[in-house]
């Protein structure tokens, strides 16, 4: 193997949150090639190279990032801005022979794949089906207003949301707030979810229809607007019992039936905290803490979620 890459005469452009098998199969159809025979410039698999990237993910190491990175033409941060699988968390180990290596596992090693947004994909030149690598198994395209997920079957692509306008709205809300908590933000949508799932509010749980993250948004976003002052406070060291009491008789009174005891079950799980939390130095975001320490890039929402009940329902889902 040629140890200096050279890259291909045709470049394909990024899709924000792209699968790595998505954006290779499209670079490799660029420039009439297969995905094989691309491969074979990246590395040495670990298994079949002629996966159709709707049902598996593209994993590489270092060494085989570097030399897709060469191929496609682009620095190896901007590869991994745009392709989440990329990241450090998700290479493959470099192994004794640090060779470049790359497989196709049967299962993505984090997140799901879901349908991309068509319209986004042509504006960006993608001519074929993209598919991105989504902590869950939703997708909300704001610009269009389509709703796509993980779903294989080719009959019905996207739902329009045209007549969804507080949907959409909701996903606003969602974007924003966590662009500006960051994954503090991540955390306290699931964790609205969650409050959700209370027995006592019946609202359905994920995985019942495919319909139901949309169903569930605008509540969700409601929930998750009042946690903010709460968990504020908390990370602040000002939530003493009593304060916490006021504030639920307040935010239960405009959620609706059940979500005091859903919001209590949260607050067991965010007790008082022996001191302030810092807040960051730069940017707006809020800090993390117990129980939220961490927050991968690719939790779902039903692992984020620290309310001590199923987000999931127990069947089958209907979309996968």
């Amino acid at each position: 193997m040629r140890e200096h890459v050279r890259a291909l005469p045709l470049r394909s452009r990024f899709v924000a949150g792209e699968s790595t098998g998505s954006y290779v199969t499209r670079l490799a159809s660029r420039n009439g090639l297969t995905v094989g025979r691309l491969l074979d410039s990246v590395g040495e698999g670990l298994s079949a190279a002629e996966v159709d990237p709707r049902y598996t993910e593209l994993y590489v190491n270092r060494a085989a990032r570097e030399r897709l990175a060469a191929l496609a033409g682009r620095p190896v941060e901007e590869l991994v801005r745009a392709l989440p699988s990329l990241g450090e968390e998700y290479l493959l180990s470099d192994g004794k022979s640090g060779q470049p290596l790359w497989r196709w596992p049967w299962e993505p090693r984090g997140g799901y794949l879901v349908r991309g947004c068509a319209l986004c994909a042509a504006a960006r030149d993608a001519g074929d089906s993209v598919w991105l690598i989504s902590p869950d198994t939703w997708q909300i395209c704001i610009h269009h207003g389509r709703f796509t997920d993980n779903s294989r079957d080719d009959r019905e692509l996207f739902i329009d949301l045209s007549r969804g306008p507080h949907v959409l709205e909701a996903e606003r809300r969602r974007v924003e707030l966590v662009r500006t908590l960051g994954p503090a933000g991540r955390a306290l949508v699931a964790d609205a979810f969650g409050v959700l799932a209370h027995e006592f509010r019946r609202a359905p749980r994920l995985g019942t229809s495919r319909t139901t993250p949309l169903e569930l948004l605008p509540s969700v976003m409601r929930i998750a607007s009042v946690m903010v002052s709460a968990e504020r406070w908390r990370l602040a060291g000002r939530l003493s019992s009593p304060e916490f009491e006021q504030w639920l008789q307040q935010a239960a009174s405009g959620l609706g039936h059940g979500s005091g005891w859903g919001l209590r079950a949260w607050r067991a799980q965010h007790p008082a905290l022996g001191a302030p939390v810092p807040r960051p130095q730069r940017g707006t975001y809020l800090p993390l803490a117990a129980p939220h320490e961490q927050v991968g890039g690719m939790q779902s929402v039903d692992e984020l979620s620290c309310v001590p009940w199923k987000v999931l329902a127990d069947v089958e889902r209907p979309y996968g």
